[in-house]
């Protein structure tokens, strides 16, 4: 019988526990946001009546239509980064710039020794004049050849000799300005330059290494453009495709957030995450953020009806949140969970409120009102007793 009683009595006391706990906070926050000090502006808007005979200003809680969200981590990205690597050989001479620069586009970055594209350079010219010069021989034979075949004192094998002496003397010209024009090109990837403005983020090589194609050299990334990257749980994605419409969100409580002007939704899902990449690009650009900050993406997946106070009427004071509800004459203070802006000043709550009540637009007033309402009440039962 004893045995069979016991749980009963202690989910009371749990309860009992509970309750006294949320009036606890409850009455701590009141406590706080009473005690704490006015601002000149804060205590004008106080003294000031907010309508007509000095009554509180109040809204009633609703529910509307609002979009559904579901949040997921991401990180940003620059959409322009990569690594300049060298192009050509040789040692490297100088490096300009280092880790946390900032450069500008065509900035020279590395100077590799050029001795021997220098060498290649004026080999490739001589070759070219020679090149030239047998051209002009080949030409003039040609033309001989020509006219005494055209005379007919000249058999046909030492004009189609000729004939193929000159075109192969004007392919030895157009190969002797390609290699020209390597040799040039060579000679210019001696002097590696930034291709974009942007940040040096890491540097791969030092003074006095041998560079060789395909070596590294700097890494950077654009400052100007940033995206956010997010990976999507493949279930998300069909429901995310077709509504299109997310915000990246930079703060824990959702407040902060910029919007998206558009999004790319990778085709294909990662066979070792089972997740797909989405790139969200920001009307502004991202302009203030840096890659590798943590975000999330926040995706509109369905719409609801929540309910929604005015976010002025929300008293907060560090991580607790509350509203002063109106019963006919009544002020009560109630902790409150807030959610996500709604827009047009309004905030989602999650738990506290029902629909219908009755909040106080002003927190600062009716904490004043509440405060007043104790002391009547206190000096109420202090006469009774007496």
């Amino acid at each position: 019988m004893v045995s069979g009683t016991l749980p009963c009595e202690e989910n009371r006391m749990r309860s009992r526990k509970g309750m006294m706990m949320n009036r606890w906070m409850a009455l701590a926050l009141a406590g706080m946001l009473l005690s704490a000090p006015l601002t000149a502006e804060a205590a004008a808007q106080a003294a000031a009546p907010e309508a007509a005979g000095g009554a509180l200003k109040t809204t009633v809680v609703k529910r509307i239509e609002a979009a559904r969200e579901r949040l997921f981590e991401g990180v940003i990205e620059a959409e322009r980064a990569s690594t300049v690597s060298a192009q050509t050989s040789g040692r490297i001479l100088a490096i300009h710039f280092d880790v946390n620069d900032r450069v500008e586009r065509g900035a020279l970055l590395v100077e590799i020794d050029d001795t021997q594209q220098k060498a290649a350079l004026e080999q490739a010219r001589a070759g070219l004049k020679a090149a030239q010069a047998k051209l002009i021989a080949a030409k003039l034979a040609f033309n001989r050849v020509s006219q005494l075949y055209r005379r007919g004192t000249a058999p046909k094998a030492q004009f189609d000799q000729a004939k193929a002496q000159y075109e192969a003397a004007l392919a030895g010209v157009k190969q002797a300005r390609a290699a020209l024009k390597q040799a040039e090109e060579q000679l210019s990837y001696t002097r590696v330059r930034a291709p974009y403005s942007g940040i040096v983020t890491a540097r791969h090589v030092e003074v006095g290494e041998l560079a060789a194609p395909g070596k590294p050299l700097m890494s950077g990334y654009a400052m100007e453009e940033m995206r956010a990257h997010v990976d999507l749980p493949q279930r998300y994605v069909p429901v995310i495709r077709k509504n299109r419409r997310a915000s990246v969100v930079l703060d824990l409580a959702g407040r902060v957030r910029r919007e998206v002007s558009r999004m790319i939704i990778f085709p294909y899902s990662d066979p070792k995450t089972n997740t797909v990449t989405v790139r969200l690009y920001m009307k502004d650009k991202g302009k203030g953020l840096f890659p590798g900050m943590l975000v999330k993406g926040a995706f509109m997946v369905e719409k609801a009806q929540v309910l929604a106070v005015p976010e002025r009427a929300v008293a907060r004071r560090g991580e607790l949140a509350g509203v002063y509800r109106l019963k006919g004459e009544e002020i009560e203070f109630l902790q409150v969970r807030t959610g996500r802006p709604l827009g047009n000043g309004l905030v989602e709550v999650l738990a506290g409120l029902q629909e219908g009540d009755v909040v106080a637009l002003n927190p600062l007033k009716a904490a004043i009102a509440l405060k007043e309402q104790r002391a009547r009440r206190e000096a109420a039962a202090k006469e009774a007793r007496e």
